[in-house]
Formats: C-alpha cells, structure tokens, sequence
C-alpha cells in the first residue's frame, strides 16, 4: 500500500515493467507487477472561491463530488466508469473536457523523479501542454501522483456543456508520435508498461 510519494518513489525505483492501478474500475491490471495507487488518496487543497482542487490521484470521484457538493460546485467533466472510479483512472483514460480542466500535477517519471508541471492557476503556463498530453496516456508514461483542476458552479453545469466531453475519443497519429516522444523523456527505461 502506497501512502506516500516516497514510497511510490521507492517502487518505481525497484524497476521493472510496472503497470499503474487504481481501483481497477476504469484500467484492468494485466501484469502481476502493479503500482495501485488507491491508497495515495485524499483533498490537498480546495479553494472555491477561485474555483480550484488539488487532489491526490487515488482519490474516488465520488468523494471529490461529495465535497464539491457542499459548496454547490461540480467536475467540468464526466466519468463513465463505477462509483469507485479515481481521478487518477479518469486522467488515464482521459476526455477532452478533462483535458480542458486539468492545471497542474505532480508526478514520478522512469527515473523516480519527482516532477511538477503547470499550477493552480490558469496564468500559469509553465508546463501547461505537458499536464494536457499526459491526460489519456494510460500510465504508460509516468505515475500521475496529484493532480490540480479547476471546478465550476453547478449553476454552470448543463446537458450543453456536457454533450461536448466526447469520453474515450481515439488517439490521432500526431497524439501517438507526441507519446512516444514524450515516452522517451519521461520513462526512457521502460518501467510502466
């Protein structure tokens, strides 16, 4: 069980291919060597009045909403998946509207680095495209370890809004060449598989 970023940092370390989990609700585990990430869950930070969460990536959607709820705020995105759903899951799979919302996150690369890209605002562009690519990546690349989005007023939320969040669109051929480039950086040894 993992509970901390150095003990995730750890396994990593260990080497070996190494496939990514969650509550294998969205992302089924093949390999006996996994990294399930369901433990490193909980709230980092939240300010609604700028509209703004920071999460840990085995935290369930659920319990995000649940939270959201209470200050009649909600996900700008859909998960189509179980009730034990995670975010990190969702930020594997991936959705445009996902894509859209995600400022930031903190990941280990190949090499367990610890590495921040993009910020809790939207000013801050600094790594932006990186958080944005890796949304869909499948765990392939690095381990998603927290991840900032911005939330909306429910007020905000409609039918409209959400018929543009295509869940599950296939990968371009640009998007796949952007991977593997990004592959060769992130996790030049193979380790997530």
């Amino acid at each position: 069980m993992m509970h901390t970023i150095e003990e995730i940092q750890q396994q990593v370390l260990r080497g070996g291919p190494l496939q990514i989990t969650g509550n294998n609700s969205q992302l089924k585990s093949s390999l006996t060597n996994t990294l399930t990430m369901s433990h490193y869950a909980g709230l980092i930070d939240y300010h609604p009045e700028e509209l703004v969460m920071t999460v840990k990536a085995g935290t369930k959607i659920s319990d995000i909403s649940h939270i959201l709820d209470a200050k009649d705020q909600a996900l700008p995105f859909t998960v189509e998946a179980s009730e034990n759903a995670t975010i990190g899951g969702a930020y594997a799979i991936g959705s445009p509207a996902l894509r859209d919302a995600v400022l930031g996150v903190k990941l280990i690369d190949g090499k367990g680095q610890v590495l921040n890209f993009g910020g809790q605002v939207m000013k801050n562009v600094a790594g932006y495209d990186v958080t944005r690519m890796l949304v869909g990546s499948k765990g392939k690349l690095a381990v998603i370890c927290e991840i900032s989005f911005r939330v909306l007023p429910k007020a905000y939320i409609t039918e409209t809004y959400f018929s543009k969040a295509v869940v599950g669109t296939p990968d371009s051929t640009i998007k796949q060449r952007i991977e593997l480039g990004l592959k060769n950086v992130f996790d030049p040894n193979g380790v997530f598989v």
